[in-house]
């Protein structure tokens, strides 16, 4: 939304991500011997820990909610309305 009003703040975000994407894309091909370095190759959380996905998906899903309450109950104490 910052970029479609025209704000500098959201320009500069999308440009950051923007770049971070160009970058990682381009050094993909030096980074994946060292991303692929260890003897478990490619694993995922669930895989690491040994807990099911739905169980991971569901503790990722409650702590994004706590972020954002977390983010509500500092804006609402140090936000200036």
């Amino acid at each position: 939304m910052a970029v479609a009003t025209g704000k500098v703040d959201g320009m500069v975000f999308v440009g950051g991500l923007l770049a971070g994407m160009f970058f990682y894309a381009e050094l993909s091909p030096v980074l994946m011997p060292f991303v692929n370095s260890t003897e478990m190759g490619q694993i995922t959380l669930p895989q690491y820990f040994g807990l099911p996905v739905l169980g991971v998906a569901a503790a990722v899903i409650a702590m994004a909610l706590a972020g954002f309450y977390g983010a509500t109950v500092l804006e609402r104490k140090f936000g200036g309305r």
